[in-house]
This record gives C-alpha cells, structure tokens and sequence, in this order.
C-alpha cells in the first residue's frame, strides 16, 4: 500500500508544519510520499498546475481531489474509503492539494472530491490535516483508542 500527497508548495518556511506532518508520517506503517509541485504564476495558472498534477498519476492509482466543495466525510468513513480503496485492488492512493488558487475544474470532475468541511484551509495545514486522518484512518481500522 502506497499514498502519495501531490500538492503545491514547500513546507521550507513552515518547519512548524513539517513537524508534524513527519510526526505522523513515522507512525504510519506504509509507504507515504509528498510530492511538493512549485507553484506556478498566472496566467492560466490552473490549467498548468492540471497539468503538473497530472504526471504524477498513473491510471492505475486511486485519486482523491481535495477540495472545499468536495463531498464532506467523517473520520469513519474516510477510513472505510481508504480500506475499500485498497482492499478493491488499488496500490496507492493520490492525494491531490491544489495551491492557493484551488484545483482546475478538470481535476475536480476527474477524480472524487473530498472536503474537511466549509472552512478554507491554508493548503500547507491541509497537508498536515490530511497526514492525521490517514494515521486516524489505520487507528481505527485497528480499534485503537487514539479515535476517541
């Protein structure tokens, strides 16, 4: 099992953040890669990135776009889906983080959007917010109590 978290930006000036994305990145016991894209200028700035995002995916891959109008899913059923994913015969899993811009609607209509709620996130906390449901997702795939 393998995920990769495709997403714009560095973490370079945010060493807050990188700690504890690596924090629980440790914990999880599979194959987990971030492929940071540099961000890119205007104009047709997402249709660019679409396509960066792009090379990085193979039709064989699971992909789940992260957007604020993505369908909204709990904790429980974020596992289910990555379990399901996985137990359906995908070997990995993308994780797409659009920059400060958001996605191309081409990327949104490809691939199942998902949402950590109304709020906009800052696309460096994303990351970090993503890296703990993962680590959740296995906690409760396990019964463990880190999902009380």
């Amino acid at each position: 099992m393998k995920i990769k978290i495709i997403a714009f930006g560095k973490f370079k000036n945010s060493q807050e953040y990188r700690q504890i994305f690596e924090y629980y990145k440790k914990r999880i016991n599979f194959d987990i890669k971030l492929i940071e894209l540099k961000s890119l200028l205007k104009p047709k700035k997402l249709e660019k990135e679409k396509d960066e995002i792009k090379k990085y995916i193979n039709n064989n891959e699971f992909t789940l776009a992260m957007d604020s109008r993505g369908e909204k899913i709990d904790s429980e059923s974020f596992s289910k889906l990555l379990f399901q994913t996985f137990s359906g015969g995908f070997k990995v899993i993308n994780f797409v983080i659009g920059s400060e811009e958001g996605l191309d609607t081409e990327i949104k209509k490809s691939f199942k959007c998902i949402s950590f709620g109304n709020f906009t996130w800052p696309h460096l906390l994303v990351r970090v917010m993503l890296i703990e449901q993962i680590y959740r997702a296995l906690e409760i795939k396990k019964k463990s109590n880190y999902h009380k």
